[in-house]
């Protein structure tokens, strides 16, 4: 017979498992027809309180100049509320974003500046990356696109940031750096992290599970958070390095886009 605690479990593995695929996509459809009706709404209410005040200015001017101050404070406002919806929508757009490209199933033309750029300013949800890490991105705009799983990559990229954040943040230094370019047949991602070092046994052993396709469900932290995104990139024959440049950790991944 099953339990309480049993019983909460099975009901919330129901309700998980509709988590991404159904209720995320509602609550996000939800949330946008009101957020752009208040974008609308305010960017409308500026301009009539502009004219509005045009009017007194040329109808009543002894009257405009008595409440100026007034007015002032009436535009400053809007303007503040305007800008707040914007950066409002900014961050909608960045979940929205997210979740979409985990429900994409499908092969689609990728380009990782921009994903990892998405992913960048989606890891600033978690409040100790927005506030603690300090961050640098260099993105190469234009970058040849790869033909991939865009889940696979969102995921990827995500589980691999949120490690090089967690080593970071038990770093007293508590750095991040993330940059994208290319050569004439690859595309490379480096990501830089300071604290403690990935010991080279530990780098040989992540390079032969990874050569091996082998996943053991037992992992430490390094290998969950570093080893089984690193295998997915090794499925679209990615070449992967993890070293050190000066006082900060290196994982690099070089992801073909022509032919060798």
């Amino acid at each position: 017979m099953m339990d309480q605690k049993a019983i909460y479990h099975a009901l919330k593995e129901d309700f998980e498992a509709t988590f991404t695929k159904e209720l995320i996509p509602g609550i996000l459809h939800n949330f946008a027809n009101p957020l752009n009706g208040i974008m609308g709404r305010s960017k409308l209410l500026q301009r009539r309180i502009e004219d509005t005040i045009k009017k007194i200015e040329n109808l009543y001017p002894d009257v405009a100049e008595g409440m100026a101050a007034d007015f002032q404070k009436i535009s400053s406002d809007i303007r503040a509320v305007n800008q707040e919806s914007d950066f409002f929508f900014k961050m909608f757009r960045d979940v929205s974003g997210k979740f979409y490209s985990l429900a994409s199933r499908e092969k689609d033309s990728v380009n990782l500046s921009k994903l990892l750029d998405a992913e960048m300013r989606f890891a600033n949800f978690y409040l100790d990356f927005k506030h603690e890490i300090k961050k640098d991105s260099q993105f190469r705009d234009e970058l040849p696109e790869l033909s991939v799983n865009l889940a696979d990559f969102s995921m990827a990229f995500w589980r691999l940031i949120r490690f090089a954040m967690s080593r970071a943040l038990a770093s007293q230094e508590k750095e991040l750096y993330i940059s994208t370019n290319n050569d004439e047949k690859n595309v490379n991602v480096l990501i830089k992290y300071s604290g403690d070092k990935i010991s080279k046994e530990k780098v040989k052993q992540i390079i032969d599970k990874i050569q091996s396709c082998s996943c053991d469900k037992s992992a430490d932290e390094v290998d969950s958070g570093a080893y089984i995104p690193l295998l997915l990139f090794s499925k679209y024959q990615a070449k992967i390095e993890i070293n050190h440049d000066n006082d900060l950790n290196a994982i690099s991944v070089s992801f073909p886009y022509r032919s060798h």
